[in-house]
C-alpha cells in the first residue's frame, strides 16, 4: 500500500471523528439582551442546550446528527476495510459526498433560522450566531474530501520508457569509409569520366 493511501486513511479517519465531535458542539446561538436581562438559546445537534426564553422562539435543535454520524461510520468502516479490500475505498467517497451534504443542509439550516427570526419584527435585535459544531463541520466535510481523494487508487500517468542510449557515429577518416551498421559511401575518383575524344 502506497504512503499517499496511508496517509488518506488516517486523514478518513481524522474527518470521521472531527463529524462526530461536531454533532456534541453548539449548532447556532441567539441571544437578546432585554432590561438588563440577556436572554440566550443554545442548541447542538441533538439537544437544546439552553433556553431563557422557554419556548417562546419555537426554536429547536438542527438535526443533522444522525446523518453525520451515518457519514463518519461509512468512512470509518471503508478505511478499515481497504486494507483487506480494495474495492471498498470507494466508501470513502461515498461517505465524504454525504458529510459534504450534511453540512451544507446545516448550515442552510442555519440561515433559515436567522431568516425566521428576522421575520418577527421583534422591538429588541436578537444576536445570531453559528456555533462551533457547524463550523467543525465544514472543516469534517473539508478534511473527508481530500481524505477520500488520497485514499484512492487513482491511475497514474504512463512512464515513458527510457529511450537506449542513441550513439551517434562519426567518420573521422575520408569519406570512402564505409559507415558502422551503414553501406559503404560511393566515391568516384575525381578523373573518372573520360572526356570524349575530337577526331
Amino acid at each position: 500500500m502506497s504512503t499517499r493511501r496511508v496517509f488518506g486513511a488516517v486523514l478518513v479517519f481524522v474527518a470521521a471523528g472531527l463529524a462526530v465531535a461536531a454533532t456534541f458542539l453548539n449548532a447556532y446561538a441567539v441571544q437578546v439582551d432585554l432590561q438588563g436581562r440577556t436572554l440566550r438559546y443554545e442548541a447542538s445537534a441533538w439537544v437544546t442546550e439552553r433556553d431563557d426564553f422557554r419556548g417562546a422562539l419555537m426554536l429547536g435543535p438542527v438535526e443533522y446528527g444522525e446523518p453525520a454520524v451515518g457519514a463518519a461510520l461509512v468512512m470509518a468502516l471503508a478505511a478499515v476495510l481497504a486494507f483487506r479490500i480494495p474495492a471498498a475505498r470507494v466508501g470513502s467517497l461515498l461517505g465524504a459526498g454525504l458529510l459534504t451534504g450534511v453540512a451544507w443542509s446545516a448550515v442552510s439550516s442555519v440561515q433559515g433560522i436567522i431568516a425566521k427570526l428576522k421575520e418577527l419584527e421583534a422591538p429588541v435585535p436578537f444576536d445570531i450566531e453559528q456555533g462551533d459544531g457547524v463550523t467543525m463541520l465544514i472543516v469534517a466535510a473539508g478534511v473527508a474530501v481530500v481524505s477520500a481523494v488520497l485514499h484512492q487508487e487513482l491511475p497514474r500517468p504512463p512512464k515513458e520508457a527510457a529511450a537506449d542510449g542513441v550513439v551517434i557515429h562519426q567518420i573521422e577518416a575520408d569519406e570512402s569509409e564505409t559507415p558502422p551498421y551503414g553501406f559503404p559511401v560511393i566515391v568516384e575518383p575525381p578523373n573518372s569520366k573520360e572526356e570524349p575524344k575530337s577526331d
